[in-house]
């Protein structure tokens, strides 16, 4: 007996000092990151940003990967060898890719380990000038008095305008409907030609024409008020008490790979989140740096997947 409980606690002693050479080594060569969209959005522009600054932290090279198409990076990321050199960055949509896509070769929801959370961006809810209703809970109370159904543009199925507008209409207790454009700038737009009633927009696709005065807004989906748009209200405080839905941009590593690799590539992150040029290019986007560290980030994931999921079923969303 005590010689079996001597060989365990040298097995355990070896995995541990293991674990502790991969975190004093690691990295040794260039980290890629795989972007599951197009360049130019979101996720793209925000892992541009912070390679650089990541690099510096860990003493190698951050390149970016442009992979779109969804479940196409999402699966060259989970079946990459589990040692931290391989990354993928992906929005919001992560949460739920599980119930749009169907016959997926692995798991978004084991397939990955969260590495840290880096931005948000909150949506503006945007209506035309000549809307009569002052406020947002003039509008609500319009929404509710319409006899017809109307509708509302969003930036594409299961895209973060998709749920923001889908939880709106739930907790406004409205009914409307949801017309699917191929980008936030469409969207945007088919609020000012009087296509829809509303939209969740993007500020990249919105704020420009509230600030020109070609669309209206009355209040931003965020927990809090925008450094970008301070005089906008909240959806919250503005008649929806505890609303809050954003865009925001995670850091994922595929399963299995070390805890101590996983703890370094979150530091370099946070460390990324505290460069001023990363920050001042990010409120250029209407985005904020927004770390969670890796359990943090994880217990957010998960309550992610909760209120999206049950906005996803409520909705009839079916997988394609």
């Amino acid at each position: 007996m005590k010689r079996l409980l001597r060989c365990l606690l040298l097995a355990l002693l070896a995995a541990a000092g293991g674990a502790a050479r991969a975190d004093e080594s690691f990295p040794s060569r260039t980290i890629r990151v795989i972007v599951v969209f197009a360049p130019g959005g979101g996720a793209d522009t925000t892992s541009r940003l912070m390679a650089g600054p990541m690099g510096e932290f860990l003493g190698r090279g951050v390149v970016v990967e442009n992979r779109p198409g969804g479940p196409y990076g999402g699966q060259m990321a989970a079946v990459a060898r589990p040692d931290g050199y391989t990354l993928m960055a992906d929005a919001s949509a992560f949460a739920v890719r599980h119930k749009l896509h169907r016959n997926l070769s692995f798991s978004y929801e084991h397939g990955f380990e969260p590495v840290a959370r880096l931005s948000v961006m909150p949506l503006l809810l945007v209506v035309p000038p000549t809307e009569r209703a002052a406020n947002l809970q003039d509008f609500i109370a319009a929404l509710r008095a319409r006899t017809d159904r109307p509708h509302y543009s969003v930036a594409g199925m299961g895209s973060a305008s998709h749920f923001a507008g889908l939880h709106f209409v739930q907790r406004a207790g409205a009914d409307a409907q949801h017309v699917a454009y191929r980008g936030g700038s469409q969207g945007a737009m088919a609020v000012l030609t009087g296509e829809t009633a509303f939209n969740f927009g993007t500020m990249p696709s919105a704020l420009g024409l509230v600030q020109g005065g070609r669309l209206r807004a009355l209040a931003v989906s965020s927990e809090a008020r925008t450094r970008v748009a301070p005089d906008i209200p909240t959806v919250a405080e503005a008649g929806l008490p505890g609303f809050s839905l954003t865009e925001w941009i995670g850091l994922y590593a595929p399963a299995g790979t070390p805890g101590p690799v996983l703890d370094r590539l979150s530091a370099a992150v946070r460390h990324a989140l505290s460069h001023p040029d990363v920050v001042a290019r990010l409120g250029d986007q209407g985005a904020e740096p927004a770390y969670l560290g890796r359990d943090e980030f994880g217990r957010f994931l998960d309550a992610q997947r909760k209120l999206l999921g049950a906005l996803a079923d409520a909705a009839g969303m079916q997988p394609e």
